[in-house]
């Protein structure tokens, strides 16, 4: 019956007009704004709405994935705009690469809303509507599997500000975020529906059950997360936000604390590869021994520098002279630091070669590349250094590289294209307090599970590096920033975020913020945090929503694709 009533509302087989596409235009203005550095996460509670009205006027699939794109494009265009670099154009690959992907990403959200149409279509509007959280989530969870990933854009990142409503995620992690903002939109929706009949038609207690229904679901994860956030833990004495230095932070009470140090150099990060090992080393060396100085009295255990804070490889034998360097000024400093810095790993043997790997033009060699961090402890001569896993898709990496070995010529050539997979996820140890940690290079900080992992594998606190300084004052570095804090609340644990040229901070258990620092300042911070070893339910079940959404997904896939058999068949008959 439900099906019979949808087919005889199904519009018939024509353009969806103007209108449709400039409600399809609404959503995405709405979705754009609703993401960093804009506070304005409410609007993508509702920014669906527009395209989901649009999409009841597409009768062909095509129509429907038109609409789609109209509306994904300007969410792209706001929120991806600073991807291109267009702000200072050092770099024509960069500035073509932005452009790519804010034209061509759109496509990707033709997967989730074309199902919900076909949904919609052979089982009814309602079915459509439950089915629409599955398809989304599942659409987003899927998109951060593969080497041509790029999760940014999970709709729940646009709730970064509102922490006692993201709390809930140590539960189900940034999925939940994004299935709850789903079904704020079904429902605002389905309340339109009701509202948009003809007088004679109005129901009244429906509308009222609607909106006592919207209102409850809008406002239970704030309540619950208020609650949560009443007890929690709180630095003695401090305001989250307020860069007043206090020694008594804590993580969740529990476990050990460790005096952590930032480094944000404002290394032109385009400068920097023209740049000689020895010279980084000791910059960096230099602001360190600063840091140690204003801080005697407190002095960090761990010194965190950015992402290839040390370039020329200096892992490598040919490359000792910086390694001894470091040492040297380590050791006299008595203090550990954690580097971003390029490595290598050289194939005497060119069989045993990877198809992407490269050849050094020197000697001939074939070598892969790592973006990689290294950790440098002091009377230590042993560096355990761990390889990035997650690459910015064409950016850091051609996706499937050894497969795809030809397209070589589309490496960045800024010092970052290229890159190798690292060997796998590391855990450091602090051999002087025992404390174990996670190293997350940029990106990567955009993977739930993947830094869930590490978490998993003892990691008591998150140190983040990152360069952030390609964008000049864009979103960019703002929504990257924001993303922390949905790691930190997920895992219960604390942030050490160190950026190049900015936004360095420490992010605590519950997503609040200390120490925030300007963009493309020279700034050395430091802080006492909590080390935890206890897990989280989403720390210890990982993308279980995910897995779950998708799961579902494929189920409404496979209902679509019977119920379009059993037509054909009766048709036919």
């Amino acid at each position: 019956m439900i099906r019979r009533h949808a087919e005889k509302e199904e519009p018939a087989n024509l353009p969806p007009g103007r209108g449709a596409y400039g409600l399809a235009l609404l959503s995405g203005v709405m979705l754009g704004f609703s993401f960093p550095p804009f506070r304005l996460g409410i609007l993508a509670c509702f920014g669906l709405v527009p395209l989901l009205i649009a999409l009841t006027r597409a009768g062909r699939l095509r129509s429907a994935l038109s609409l789609t794109y109209v509306g994904m494009l300007p969410f792209h265009l706001i929120t991806l705009n600073w991807t291109g670099g267009y702000v200072h154009g050092n770099d024509p690959y960069m500035m073509i690469a932005g452009a790519l992907t804010m034209i061509v990403h759109p496509l990707f959200y033709c997967l989730p809303l074309g199902l919900y149409h076909l949904v919609r279509k052979k089982l009814g509007e309602n079915a459509g509507l439950i089915a629409l959280p599955f398809l989304w989530v599942g659409y987003e969870y899927s998109h951060s599997l593969s080497e041509w990933s790029f999760p940014w854009l999970t709709l729940g990142n646009s709730q970064s500000y509102d922490l006692a409503r993201i709390q809930f995620i140590s539960f189900t992690g940034i999925w939940g975020l994004s299935f709850w903002i789903i079904v704020m939109n079904v429902t605002a929706y389905m309340l339109y529906t009701v509202l948009a009949r003809p007088p004679e038609d109005f129901l009244p207690r429906r509308a009222m059950t609607i909106v006592a229904l919207l209102t409850a679901i809008y406002l239970l994860p704030s309540a619950l997360g208020m609650f949560i956030m009443s007890n929690a833990p709180h630095p003695a004495g401090e305001v989250p936000g307020t860069g007043q230095e206090t020694r008594q932070e804590t993580g969740q009470g529990i476990g050990k604390t460790i005096t952590v140090g930032i480094v944000q150099s404002n290394v032109d990060p385009w400068e920097k590869w023209t740049r000689q090992g020895t010279d980084l080393a000791s910059l960096y060396l230099g602001l360190t021994r600063r840091l140690m100085e204003e801080h005697s009295g407190h002095a960090p255990q761990i010194v965190l520098w950015p992402e290839t804070a040390v370039t020329g490889f200096p892992l490598l034998p040919g490359s000792r002279p910086i390694l001894d360097r470091l040492h040297a000024g380590l050791d006299s400093m008595n203090v550990s630091v954690l580097t971003g810095i390029d490595h290598a790993e050289i194939y005497p043997d060119p069989k045993r070669a990877p198809r992407s790997a490269r050849v050094s033009p020197m000697t001939g060699l074939r070598y892969d590349a790592f973006n990689a961090a290294a950790f440098i402890e002091p009377g230590t001569s042993s560096v355990p250094w761990y390889g990035k896993m997650k690459m910015v898709p064409i950016a850091e990496r051609i996706p499937y590289a050894d497969m795809f070995a030809f397209l070589d010529f589309m490496r960045w050539g800024v010092g970052i294209g290229g890159w190798q997979i690292g060997p796998d996820t590391t855990v450091f140890t602090d051999s002087r307090t025992g404390v174990k940690f996670a190293a997350i290079i940029c990106y990567e900080s955009t993977y739930p599970g993947f830094v869930a992992s590490f978490v998993r594998k003892g990691a008591s606190f998150i140190a983040l590096i990152t360069i952030d300084s390609w964008w000049g004052r864009m979103s960019g570095a703002y929504q990257h920033r924001q993303i922390a804090v949905f790691r930190a609340v997920e895992n219960r644990r604390w942030i050490a975020r160190c950026a190049v040229g900015g936004i360095s901070c420490f992010i605590d258990p519950y997503g609040r913020s200390y120490d925030d620092t300007e963009l493309f300042t020279q700034r050395i911070l430091s802080r006492t945090i909590g080390t935890d070893d206890a897990l989280t339910f989403y720390t210890q079940h990982g993308d279980w929503l995910g897995e779950t959404a998708l799961l579902a997904a494929l189920m409404f896939a496979a209902a679509v694709a019977g119920q379009s058999f059993t037509d054909r068949r009766r048709r036919e008959s």
